[in-house]
């Protein structure tokens, strides 16, 4: 009895040997080859050159023997079939999620190729292998008619015709598919049950003679290819499993093994899943990089081979010891036709008892569709534009299919939350469809509106809710007020006529935290080495946050918001350190004593005034829109005797804090990383100190004749060290309040009121921050003289009527800076204000793109009192950039600055404007010149690019770095 148990585990050894010493082979010819060392790529003789053909060869003929073996040792069935393909897909896609925490990367083919193995044929040989098998006892039955030479013949011809003429006859190509896998697992199904004797040694001789003309030929054919071709073209003709050379040569060697191979006790799951990843080219290709010595794949040759015959160790252990699958899919109770009978109604069965809640994955899918198309206003594709060939409908479902099913887990995710909160299927499914939509609805007004999604940092400002909801039109809220109501029906209708059953505590909980997870996941997406993020990057999801919209349209909303979750403010500077920053600013200290030297005036004594004026761009400087009179008259006249010209904005209908935040800070949006949408709701938080203009004043008061809670400002002015921050329902009452015809903001005019008094009541310098909202969307027929304003140009009625309502707004805002320039003009102290548009109402049919999409009008004004102590105008700004108005504000009043301010200066006079909106790239800077000409910067000068790099890492130092510089005098006015 022990003797015989020492045979079983020696034949066992044996066997295992055998298919380890095939399974090398076959791999470390498949490495070198995925390899491509350099020896094969010179076209020149070597004696690896030759190796290779040789062990090429022989790994063919190795693989050829394996599923031979295979064919002769395996017995299957139907069943067995299922049972073994099974587990290999189990195994196959945990190899693939290795193999992804390994490289962090992949395509999504590869995901494709692993989840739809079949209907992808990812691993054809298993594939022909296990259905040779399967089919065993009708091969042997059906063979039984003919002799084995006959069968040996035809086999012959199907191997030898196409390896003579090089021609594929029967579609085997070089061998990888499943054709080829079966005829040669079907040979050793007929070696097992034929006799060899038949043979006879004179055709033994004949095969060993096979053997070594098929060495002949991988030797000698490298040398042929040279001289007939130039190159190695033909090197390999005969070095494909399908060749007739290799398939005599694996028959000889079976001849040879098959004497010493238990039958009984064969590697099934080891040489299965060797099958897999010599058929998956996503396996060998994760597991090889670069080039090395042949010894090193060789050693990582057998590394492979060995982690193959782990896994099928243990899928044999598991297939032996666990009967989960025989209880569960009822394998061993019935017949093959009664089994298959019994699956089919069970899956009919569950699909009735499950009809409502494969209903709300259909539901939930279409809602994933709808939430990527409707991004796209016009239904174009995105980045296409005029040479678009589909609609977003086709490109989203035939290009963005996996996008589409992201989106789906998503929502559902969400309805398992709901789920785990009320365990009620209907009252969680219909809310779910209900927060969807409300979010896809929203994100569509957005764009419209402002050409981008909704972002997380404004879902952050839950206080300014009231007021956003102000903006809406009331039909559409009492629309979604219906709508809520008839839902609450639907809900409770179906809850008792259609109530589904309960699920239980543990399902409960296990939804919740996976749901936790996956969107906790989020905050890491963004962040290098991260493996939410680079499994996103593999799977297809395209953040593009240079264009927010078109990162929508291809990622969905949902996807898209969670994308900008977490960001990165800027990217790490490689220059960036202590003493780079100490030498920036010796630099500029000794620039900013140079500037003082002419320069009269102090900052401190100066009353300075920023005032962003919201949405404000005359329409006449659109091409294609003319209005039959000028809104703007007395800003355009002032315009033309003082500093100004055209700011260029970041945002297109919207980003009004990220142009304050410019003209506060003088640092660039275009500089911080793409990801960052609002400077003040992500970085400035994330700052621990901030240097502003208000900083050099006694008193500084920031005004906003609104709500205080948007983008954060109450404590984002507390940040940056205003002594007030004025605002609707402040401690710091804002004393003028009226408003123009049914208009629900503030008035300009009323706004300057404010700032009146608050010049009166102090009588030395001092700044103001006012941001006006007079001309916030939605443009209604708020004022009575919009029909002053008629529109020409080839759009539609609409959208003139919008227009028209929007110039009436801006047409009192010119009466009110006329009025305010009056008043100040009569003040005797040094006055200086900064007016600027922050974007163009986001009402045109235009692209976004373009720079007069992007031009708002700008000017600043010195009163009389400023002019007659030094302030003049300034020339050559007909373009700027928001982040350029300190500069120019000092500049024009004459005052003296702190070396930061004096690299402002520098980069004013320097540079062009800086395009602080990114398209297509928003990781290259972008300039405008004063043509309006858009320069790169490989295009600026040597010395333009020094100043501005200076420029990114004084960036970088007080926004994301040490801050180094907050601890000398660069700030400082000397």
């Amino acid at each position: 009895m022990e003797r015989f148990r020492y045979e079983i585990l020696f034949q066992k050894i044996r066997n295992t040997i055998i298919v380890y010493f095939l399974s090398i082979v076959a791999i470390y010819s498949l490495t070198l080859k995925q390899a491509n060392p350099t020896f094969l790529q010179n076209n020149e003789m070597s004696v690896r050159l030759f190796a290779y053909g040789v062990l090429n060869n022989f790994g063919n003929v190795a693989l050829a023997l394996l599923l031979i073996l295979i064919g002769y040792c395996i017995n299957g069935s139907a069943k067995w079939v299922l049972k073994k393909y099974f587990y290999i897909y189990i195994i196959n896609a945990l190899t693939f999620i290795g193999l992804f925490l390994w490289s962090r990367n992949f395509t999504i083919a590869d995901l494709y190729n692993v989840i739809l193995p079949i209907s992808r044929n990812t691993y054809p040989l298993v594939v022909g292998a296990i259905l040779a098998v399967a089919f065993k006892d009708n091969t042997k039955k059906w063979f039984d008619r003919y002799s084995l030479n006959l069968i040996l013949i035809f086999y012959g011809v199907v191997f030898t015709l196409p390896t003579l003429f090089d021609k594929d006859l029967f579609g085997l190509g070089n061998g990888n598919n499943i054709l080829t896998a079966f005829l040669l697992t079907t040979l050793g199904v007929i070696f097992s049950t034929k006799s060899y004797d038949s043979l006879g040694i004179k055709k033994l001789t004949e095969v060993g003679g096979l053997l070594l003309a098929n060495v002949a030929l991988s030797l000698t054919m490298p040398y042929v290819s040279l001289k007939v071709h130039g190159d190695l073209s033909t090197a390999y003709r005969f070095d494909v499993l399908t060749s007739a050379t290799v398939v005599g040569t694996a028959v000889a060697a079976f001849l040879l093994v098959k004497k010493v191979i238990a039958k009984e006790k064969f590697p099934e799951y080891s040489s299965l899943l060797m099958l897999v990843f010599i058929s998956n080219t996503f396996i060998i290709s994760k597991l090889i990089s670069g080039e090395a010595l042949l010894r090193v794949w060789l050693l990582r040759s057998v590394e492979i081979v060995t982690v193959i015959f782990v896994l099928g160790l243990l899928a044999a252990i598991v297939d032996s010891k666990e009967h989960m699958l025989e209880r569960k899919w009822k394998l061993s109770e019935l017949p093959l036709v009664d089994w298959i009978k019994q699956v089919r109604q069970d899956f009919v069965d569950y699909l009735i008892e499950n009809k409502y809640r494969i209903i709300n994955i259909v539901i939930l899918y279409v809602l994933a569709y709808c939430s990527i198309i409707f991004m796209s206003p016009d239904f174009s594709a995105p980045h296409m534009g005029d040479k678009a060939t589909m609609t977003i409908f086709s490109y989203t479902f035939f290009c963005r299919q996996q996008m589409i099913w992201l989106n789906l887990v998503l929502f559902y995710l969400i309805y398992r939350v709901l789920l785990g909160i009320s365990n009620r299927f209907w009252v969680s499914a219909i809310v779910n469809y209900l927060l969807v939509a409300i979010a896809v609805i929203a994100d569509v007004i957005k764009i419209h509106y402002r050409s981008e999604p909704i972002l997380p940092t404004e879902v952050t400002m839950t206080s300014a809710y009231g007021e956003i909801l102000e903006m809406v039109p009331k039909s559409i809220l009492w629309i979604a007020l219906i709508g809520i109501f008839l839902l609450v029906v639907v809900i409770l209708v179906c809850e008792k006529k259609a109530r589904q059953k309960r699920i239980g505590i543990v399902s409960r909980i296990i939804g919740v935290i996976l749901a936790t997870a996956i969107f906790g996941s989020s905050t890491k997406i963004n962040h290098d080495n991260s493996i939410a993020g680079d499994f996103l990057a593999s799977y297809g999801n395209n953040p593009t946050f240079e264009n927010q919209e078109h990162g929508a349209q291809q990622n969905g909303a949902l996807q898209q918001f969670l994308n900008n979750i977490d960001v990165t403010i800027m990217k790490p500077e490689s220059s960036y350190s202590r003493k780079r920053m100490a030498r920036i600013e010796a630099k500029y200290t000794k620039l900013a004593t140079k500037i003082n030297r002419k320069r009269k005036n102090k900052l401190t004594d100066q009353t300075m005034i920023f005032n962003l004026s919201e949405s404000l761009a005359n329409p006449n400087q659109l091409e294609g829109i003319t209005l039959s009179r000028n809104p703007l008259p007395f800003i355009d006249k002032l315009k033309t005797m003082t500093t100004s010209g055209m700011m260029i904005s970041s945002g297109y209908g919207g980003g009004t804090a990220n142009m304050e935040y410019m003209a506060l800070t003088g640092l660039p949006m275009s500089n911080f990383s793409p990801t960052i949408a609002t400077a003040y709701t992500q970085v400035v938080s994330e700052s621990r100190q901030s240097i502003t203009i208000n900083d050099y004043f006694k008193k500084s008061t920031a005004i906003h004749p609104y709500s205080g809670a948007f983008y954060s400002r109450k404590s984002v002015y507390q940040e940056f060290g205003f002594q007030k921050f004025m605002y609707l329902g402040s401690k710091d009452k804002i004393k003028h309040q009226s408003k123009i015809g049914s208009s629900p903001y503030i008035s300009d005019e009323t706004a300057y009121k404010n700032v009146l008094d608050l010049i009166n009541g102090y009588h030395e310098g001092q700044f103001i921050n006012l941001v006006t909202m007079q001309n916030h969307m939605p443009y209604d027929g708020y004022y009575d003289n919009a029909d002053k304003f008629q529109v020409e140009g080839n759009i539609d009625d609409g959208e003139k009527s919008v227009i028209s309502n929007y110039s009436a707004g801006i047409s009192y805002t010119d009466k009110a800076v006329a009025r305010f320039i009056k008043q100040i003009d009569k003040i005797k102290k040094p006055i200086t204000l900064v007016f600027y548009g922050d974007h163009l109402p986001g009402i045109y049919a235009i692209d976004t793109n373009k720079l007069e999409a992007r031009e708002a009008d700008y000017f600043i004004y010195s009163n009389k009192y400023a002019r007659s102590h030094g302030a003049k105008k300034l020339t050559k700004v007909k373009h700027v950039s928001p982040n350029e108005f300190i500069a120019l504000a000092t500049k024009q009043t004459n005052t003296k600055i702190s070396a930061y301010y004096a690299l402002l200066t520098k980069v004013q006079e320097e540079l062009p404007a800086m395009k602080v909106y990114a398209f297509h790239s928003g990781k290259k800077a972008k300039f405008v010149d004063n043509q309006g000409k858009t320069i790169k910067y490989s295009q600026l000068t040597k010395k333009q690019k020094e100043l501005y790099n200076d420029l990114k890492l004084v960036q970088y130092d007080l926004t994301t770095g040490n801050q180094y510089l907050i601890k000398t005098n660069f700030f400082k006015i000397g």
